[in-house]
Formats: C-alpha cells, sequence, structure tokens
C-alpha cells in the first residue's frame, strides 16, 4: 500500500509529465529543432530525460541501502539521442518515459517507510543539495519533478523559436 510520501510523489510526477505532455503537443515535426545553434534538439531533451539506452530506474532504486550507500555517479551533460532515439517518433520517445515512470512509481507503491529512507551516494546532487547522501524520495522528487520541470521549460523555448503557441 502507497504511503503518504509516494502518494506525494506520485502527485508531483503527474503534475510533471502533464507539463512535460503539454509542451509537447504539436512537436512531432520538430522533434530535431532546438531553439538556438548550439542547443539541444526536443529530441536530445527527451533522450535526455530517459538517460542511457537500456537504463532502468528500478534497479538502481533497489541498489539503495542503508549503510554500505552504493555510489550513483550522474553525467547531466549527456543527450543519449544515438542509435535507435535517432529515428524514434514522439510517441515512441513519451512511451519509454511514461514506462520508465510507472515502473517507478508501481515498485515505490511496495516499499514500506524503512525501505523509502534507503540512500545511495550522488555526487551531483552534492553541488545541489549540500550532500551527496539521497534518499529515494528525494531521488524520485529530483528526476521526475525537478527534472522534468526543467526540460519542459527547454522545450517551451523551442516550441516559441519554431512558431507554436504556449502550451496550455
Amino acid at each position: 500500500m502507497a504511503t503518504a510520501k509516494v502518494n506525494e510523489l506520485r502527485a508531483r510526477s503527474d503534475k510533471a509529465w502533464a507539463l512535460l505532455r503539454a509542451q509537447l503537443q504539436g512537436m512531432e515535426p520538430y522533434l530535431d529543432r532546438s531553439d538556438a545553434p548550439g542547443e539541444w534538439t526536443t529530441r536530445e531533451v527527451l533522450c535526455h530525460l530517459l538517460f542511457e539506452p537500456g537504463w532502468k530506474p528500478v534497479p538502481l532504486l533497489k541498489s539503495f541501502a542503508h549503510q554500505n550507500l552504493p555510489v550513483v555517479d550522474i553525467k547531466p551533460s549527456n543527450p543519449h539521442a544515438s542509435g535507435e532515439r535517432k529515428t524514434m517518433t514522439l510517441k515512441q520517445l513519451l512511451d519509454a518515459l511514461d514506462t520508465q515512470r510507472r515502473d517507478v512509481m508501481a515498485y515505490l507503491d511496495g516499499l514500506s517507510e524503512a525501505d523509502l529512507s534507503r540512500k545511495s551516494r550522488i555526487p551531483l546532487f552534492k553541488e545541489i543539495m549540500g550532500t551527496d547522501e539521497i534518499d529515494i524520495p528525494t531521488y524520485i522528487g529530483a528526476l521526475f519533478a525537478y527534472h522534468w520541470d526543467d526540460h519542459a521549460g527547454q522545450i517551451a523555448k523551442i516550441r516559441k523559436a519554431v512558431g507554436l503557441p504556449d502550451a496550455k
């Protein structure tokens, strides 16, 4: 049964997912466009949100621990837009993101409060939060709320650059 923390994470994830989907309405013809030279394209943003090909969030979450914390080394500047991702449709990219999100939420539903307190060392978070010991709810909040919201803003800039109206 979902805890209050999981329900809050689900609500935040749902909100970020809705914002991202809204920004992507009508963007299929512009998947490979950016808002300025040298900036990421819509495709690159979505591939970045998927992380590297083959990445699965649930096995990563299962590695979080109460002691002997694993280290998660996140490379924030890689869009991972190679291989088959170069030809994926917008629907395929969205389906892949939604699958990751639903898998995470299903996994979280089975966790107790004690399980949710498991941590990992994430050096990137030291710069952002002042600590690298990150529990599961903090990681998921950063992944699906902060990260997705931030990149939805980037897609909004691309929408404007290609002449689409603001997302609703």
